[in-house]
């Protein structure tokens, strides 16, 4: 058992609470017990030192495997439109990827998203170059680190049928692996990449496998015109149609981004229960257009935030999230519950459909992931309000101490489950590495 005092406590969720003279207790991976310090409990007492404690950030949809694209030369780079991006860019880096760069590029990458407090990561993998156990890197990765994840291998045919006939190969592995191992600390899906690199065929056997495996998809949906366009010229159908009918959608899956959906298909999401997650940084930079986030919520949607792996800043993308839809619908009076909603009730809502446990949220039953800041609020600071400071006064700058599963991964800024330093040092000499093969591509 152990007991920290000496915090004070916001517990997120759905009716969050705010206790100013906290006490949390935990024992193995449940928290027993959160609330004022009335009650006595023995234990390890861990010494709050008046920080606040708060639910680790979960981050709902990732590639990690594009940690090492920072910097990289892209000559005679001049996209016009997303197409161009994914063809010479993300498509040419993860051709490029071999089991030493994924290895890095997980590592850099959740190193980063714990000093900015991220406790939990669902991940979108790639790498074409090396398929078979490229999921065993991240999982190494999340063992050495003790990041909460879950990844898959996106299935596509944009470099042949025998590729996409491996990825879907890797995700059954991986998949049948991981429910032999049991580790509570990371969970799988299936990846896809987007209906247009997708062939019947691969669509067919991927939603077989799932079916036969009971697991859901991790899909990119309608992010750009193109996809619907695709879908609409060869089957007559919109991209969430599509799904539907060939057996994607479902309470466990995650549609990733559904930008460029229908009135028709919205419902098609909300009847079949599936996920959606928003990625507002990510799609600004890709010009690919803005979901109707405000909309989705308004039908019952279970629509998370993630970050595209365009950053691990989760603070920075629910502050995105909360003034482009003010812009974007030009009322002054959305954005601010709805980013509220999506980073601190849905992502742990989506979390728990993932890993079968009660995430991100601090009271009984719930997994021990959370947050500790050095913060002085210079204003008042209670339930009511938090989310305010959370988007104007708060920041990644503030965090000093990560927990996950119970156990401190990170202490007084220090990361205490790798040697973050080293990582660095040699993920310099991967990345050259890397991009010599890329450029070259």
């Amino acid at each position: 058992m152990k007991i920290l005092k000496n915090a004070s406590i916001f517990t997120g969720g759905e009716n969050p609470k705010f206790f100013n003279n906290g006490i949390l207790v935990w024992d193995e991976e449940k928290i027993v017990y959160a609330g004022e310090d009335s009650k006595e409990y023995k234990g390890e007492f861990i010494d709050g030192k008046g920080k606040l404690l708060m639910p680790g950030l979960i981050v709902a949809h990732d590639h990690l495997y594009s940690a090492l694209a920072r910097g990289i030369p892209l000559k005679d780079y001049h996209p016009e439109n997303f197409l161009d991006i994914l063809k010479n860019l993300w498509w040419k880096l993860d051709l490029a990827l071999d089991r030493e760069s994924i290895y890095y590029s997980a590592l850099v990458g959740i190193i980063d998203a714990i000093r900015k407090g991220t406790t939990t990561i669902i991940d979108h993998h790639a790498s074409f170059g090396y398929i078979s156990g490229s999921l065993d890197e991240l999982e190494r990765v999340s063992i050495e680190t003790g990041i909460r994840l879950s990844t898959c291998f996106e299935v596509s045919d944009r470099w042949g049928e025998t590729k996409a006939k491996e990825s879907i190969k890797e995700n059954i592995r991986f998949i049948e692996k991981l429910r032999k191992e049991k580790n509570s600390l990371i969970s799988p899906t299936f990846g896809m990449h987007a209906q247009f690199t997708i062939s019947e065929k691969t669509m067919k056997e991927c939603a077989e496998a799932g079916k036969d495996l009971d697991v859901g998809f991790h899909i990119h949906v309608a992010e750009d015109i193109a996809d619907r366009e695709d879908s609409i010229e060869k089957y007559r159908l919109g991209v969430v149609e599509r799904l539907l009918k060939e057996n994607i959608l479902g309470k466990k899956t995650l549609a990733i981004h559904a930008i460029h959906i229908d009135e028709k298909e919205k419902d098609i999401i909300k009847e079949t229960e599936t996920m959606v997650i928003h990625n507002p940084e990510s799609n600004m930079n890709n010009a690919v257009g803005v979901s109707d986030v405000i909309g989705m919520m308004n039908r019952g949607i279970l629509l998370g935030l993630g970050t595209d792996g365009f950053t691990q800043n989760m603070w920075r993308e629910t502050q995105v999230a909360t003034i482009l839809h003010k812009l974007n619908k030009k009322d002054p009076n959305v954005g601010f519950s709805e980013s509220y909603r999506m980073l601190f009730v849905n992502n742990p809502k989506i979390a728990e459909r993932i890993f079968n446990r009660k995430i991100g949220v601090i009271e009984e039953g719930a997994v021990p992931d959370f947050i500790m800041l050095s913060y002085i609020p210079p204003t008042p600071l209670n339930e009511n309000n938090f989310f305010g400071h959370f988007l104007f006064g708060l920041s990644p700058d503030f965090v000093e101490d990560v927990v996950i599963n119970g156990k401190f991964v990170m202490k007084d800024r220090e990361i205490l489950t790798v040697d973050a330093e080293r990582i660095e040092r040699e993920s310099e000499k991967v990345t050259k590495n890397l991009w010599e093969r890329f450029t070259s591509t």
